[in-house]
């Protein structure tokens, strides 16, 4: 299937990519399908495109790379929405705002998306433990794991 793009024009999507939202992500309820494809080869950086809503983009990542002790407890129904059975694996994505000074990147670490790529199905949750912020800055995270001064 063709997806059109205001980013990066038209992409050739195969139907098995494509990611159903039942509930949408935050802010965006109404948008239900997208596909997530890398920024370039190398790059912890990915895009999460709305197939319905062509200038849609999230730039995202998993938090893993920058905050490798990142764990939170998924809830029986949000499991159960992502068709997961108890062997499946489940992706896990953040998503990345990246000002014009990129030393002040942030990730939104309290609401992380999560991919059954067997299923075809993503959920936004919302997680309640006060630990994770939705504006963590990643810079701070890796100067902490290279115990550099902050820039």
């Amino acid at each position: 299937m063709e997806v059109e793009t205001t980013r990066f024009g038209t992409l050739e999507v195969s139907e098995d990519r494509v990611i159903e939202f039942s509930q949408g992500l935050f802010g965006f309820e109404d948008v239900d399908r997208y596909v997530l494809f890398g920024h370039r080869e190398g790059s912890p950086f990915r895009w999460l495109q709305a197939i319905d809503r062509p200038g849609l983009a999230f730039v995202v990542m998993e938090p893993f790379v920058f905050s490798p002790d990142y764990r939170f407890t998924l809830l029986h129904g949000d499991r159960e929405a992502l068709g997961c059975s108890p062997t499946t694996r489940l992706e896990v994505f953040v998503v990345v705002g990246i000002p014009e000074d990129p030393v002040e990147m942030t990730a939104n670490l309290k609401g992380p998306i999560l991919i059954n790529f067997e299923s075809g199905r993503g959920r936004q949750v919302l997680l309640e433990d006060e630990e994770y912020s939705p504006r963590f800055r990643i810079v701070d995270a890796i100067m902490r794991r290279r115990r550099c001064p902050r820039p």
